[in-house]
């Protein structure tokens, strides 16, 4: 089985690669996904959180407000990092479940759709890394438009993952994003293609 790692910066449009490699057939371990089945309502990882951050961080109905712990998180670097020692281990857990899942039905190609695939060390778990990347003015704009969210806000957001220089340059293959939808599933396609790794049915 051949697992190709998908990273890229906040807002540089990844979810429109995964969707279109989902659509196509291949298996999606969505990192997004097992950040938030970590701490469902009543899990370890919840509770973790609460003692660490106090029941401000819930909402009504007791589940994880979100936005509330990332504007505690991202405006401050050592309690992003509290959250990931917290984090860390059990999303590690789930997606290697997840991993050993699509082994036992032989899949022959899936995805490791992560956005901080380089930062958590997944990369060793893939054969390729794909990086979608968009200018940063692009993103910066993307990012306050999408989290109204304002350009200070927006700009820590951005700072607190791994600049893209960085990330380009350990990717097997960067996709530009910053043209047509169409343009950026031709950019997939023709990678996909050049592997060999394109699902024959």
């Amino acid at each position: 089985m051949k697992i190709i790692g998908l990273t890229g910066g906040i807002a540089s449009g990844k979810t429109t690669v995964s969707d279109y490699l989902n659509k196509l057939g291949y298996p999606i371990v969505d990192g997004d996904k097992v950040a938030r089945k970590v701490v469902e309502p009543n899990s370890e990882g919840l509770k973790e959180i609460v003692q660490t951050f106090g029941e401000i961080i819930l909402k009504e109905d007791k589940s994880l407000d979100r936005k509330k712990l990332g504007q505690i998180v991202f405006s401050n670097k050592n309690k992003r990092r509290i959250l990931n020692n917290i984090l860390s281990d059990k999303i590690l857990l789930e997606i290697k479940s997840q991993i050993n899942f699509y082994k036992s039905k032989n899949k022959k190609v899936i995805v490791l759709d992560i956005p901080l695939l380089f930062e958590g060390g997944y990369d060793k778990f893939c054969d390729y890394v794909l990086v979608v990347y968009i200018p940063h003015e692009m993103q910066l704009h993307r990012l306050m438009a999408r989290n109204n969210l304002t350009e200070a806000a927006a700009i820590k957001r951005i700072e607190s993952q791994m600049g893209s220089k960085e990330r380009n340059s350990r990717a097997n293959y960067v996709i530009d994003n910053s043209g047509s939808v169409e343009d950026t599933y031709s950019q997939v396609i023709k990678w996909l293609e050049k592997k060999d790794l394109i699902l024959k049915n």
